[in-house]
């Protein structure tokens, strides 16, 4: 008998384009946020033993990234970009990050200004199985410009090892079989095949084909005998009803695992939501898995029509005055915030109007980049550090107070002082600023509302007794962005 298990592996999410082009001979320089394009795949392949691997794919648009020349003797332009992905538990602490760094070459600032081109990537890492949520961090080297993508609760369950089982879908601009001994660029490569991802898994009525790429484990095999998996593959429409079957092979089993490509044309589809719906079925042992992921279709023209959307729209329009006040709270002069305090609601309005336009960081878009920035890291603190049920006091809680004083920490250790009752505590640390910072947090009564007890800021909380703790070396906070003592 047959068992077919049905599994939705989706995600996709879009970061808004705040952009300005400015071309020089030199370089190509822009002001405002990279567009960010992410998306996850995640690979139970039981070799992992009970790990799976998370496939992070991005793209972003080359045209705005800052080109430039390293070397006189060198005529080629040059970007470099910086990939980092963090992996947080359901307490919002960041338990793994895996990154990787990369350089994008042209001719030309001519070439390098020319729209349309995107660039892909991946960023991937081992997770045991557990309830997760990660943030894509994908920053421009050269002009430090970045952008964040935030994959909420997903869950990664332990891979299969007793049935057949299949991994999740990547749905992909292009697949190609390459010869594994002569790829120069390995990064894009998974079992010989190069896969340029569509991260959003989102096509438009202009692209004639969606290639797909999944991997199938715990097939059956002898090396002296014949086996065949069948593989079917349809698409369905968002209502679960047949669209159309795509079609139905047998494959010769060459081993406990198969990769499987698929490609089908869409160009006279109708613009909408689809699900691709693939089936394995291992003829030797009658053992079936089945997966599902969705991609879409849109217009070429509706495609313009939320691009421009996404320019206009700016989440500060949406915030209260209450919100917008404390978004600027920790940023304000003492004498500043009794002014604000004293004033009314429209006088509030037009002093936090003012306040923006005298702290914009690019003042020539007509995005404010650093208040975009600061408003993620305000929803962040809200998110992971409140203590109200409502999700809306982490901004006011020590935790939430540092991370939209200083921006995110460049590491966040956790710890348990056994000497002070079992105290758990987080040391975040700040390699950028000048030799290393660092604030330590106690959780003085068990309650998950940490408070700062010490740092090496000036200006912070400093308390003898904990530095007497950090010298006899019971915590240690020595370190070093180079992985040096």
């Amino acid at each position: 008998m047959r068992v077919l298990v049905i599994r939705k592996v989706c995600l996709w999410v879009v970061l808004p384009a705040l952009l300005c082009l400015v071309v020089s001979q030199q370089s190509v320089s822009q002001s405002g946020r990279l567009t960010l394009y992410g998306g996850l795949t995640l690979f139970g392949n039981p070799s992992y033993d009970s790990l799976s691997l998370a496939e992070y794919s991005f793209s972003i648009n080359r045209h705005e990234l800052e080109f430039y020349q390293p070397l006189i003797d060198d005529s080629l332009y040059y970007a470099r970009v910086f990939a980092q992905i963090d992996l947080f538990n359901t307490r919002g602490v960041v338990i793994d990050s895996a990154a990787t760094f990369f350089s994008v070459r042209v001719k030309t600032p001519m070439e390098a200004s020319q729209a349309g081109f995107r660039l892909f990537n991946k960023v991937s890492m081992y997770i045991p199985p557990g309830v997760y949520s990660a943030r894509l961090t994908v920053i421009d080297a050269a002009s430090k410009r970045r952008a964040e993508v935030f994959y909420n609760s997903f869950t990664v369950v332990p891979p299969v090892t007793d049935y057949v089982s299949l991994s999740g879908v990547t749905f992909a601009h292009d697949i190609t079989a390459i010869d594994d001994s002569v790829v120069t660029d390995r990064r894009m490569v998974r079992n010989g095949f190069k896969v340029v991802p569509n991260p959003i898994s989102t096509f438009n009525t202009d692209d004639w084909r969606v290639n797909l790429y999944a991997e199938a484990y715990n097939l059956s095999f002898l090396p002296d005998q014949t086996s065949q998996v069948e593989v079917a593959l349809s698409v369905l429409n968002i209502d679960s009803s047949l669209y159309m079957d795509i079609q139905k092979k047998s494959l010769d089993n060459r081993g406990t695992s198969a990769v499987i490509t698929e490609a089908f044309g869409i160009s006279d589809w109708p613009p909408g939501v689809y699900i691709c719906r693939l089936i394995v079925n291992d003829m030797s042992s009658s053992q079936a898995d089945t997966v599902d992921a969705a991609f879409q279709i849109v217009s070429v023209e509706q495609l313009a029509i939320d691009k421009n959307a996404r320019k206009a729209f700016d989440p500060y329009d949406t915030l209260s005055l209450q919100s917008r006040v404390r978004l600027v709270y920790y940023r304000l002069t003492p004498v500043e915030k009794q002014t604000l305090s004293s004033l009314g609601d429209k006088a509030k309005l037009n002093y936090l109007e003012q306040y923006w336009k005298e702290h914009d960081d690019y003042p020539e878009t007509p995005e404010v980049e650093n208040r975009l920035e600061l408003i993620e890291l305000f929803d962040d603190a809200n998110r992971l550090y409140s203590v109200n049920p409502e999700k809306t006091d982490g901004w006011n809680t020590h935790l939430g107070r540092v991370l939209m004083q200083y921006g995110r920490p460049s590491e966040i250790e956790d710890k348990t002082a056994e000497w002070v009752n079992a105290l758990p505590m987080q040391i975040w640390y700040y390699w950028e600023l000048e030799e290393g910072k660092f604030f330590l947090f106690a959780d003085t009564r068990h309650d998950f509302d940490f408070k700062l007890v010490h740092s090496n800021v000036e200006g912070e909380v400093y308390d003898k007794n904990w530095q007497a703790i950090i010298d006899a070396g019971w915590v240690d906070v020595g370190f070093s962005p180079f992985g040096e003592d």
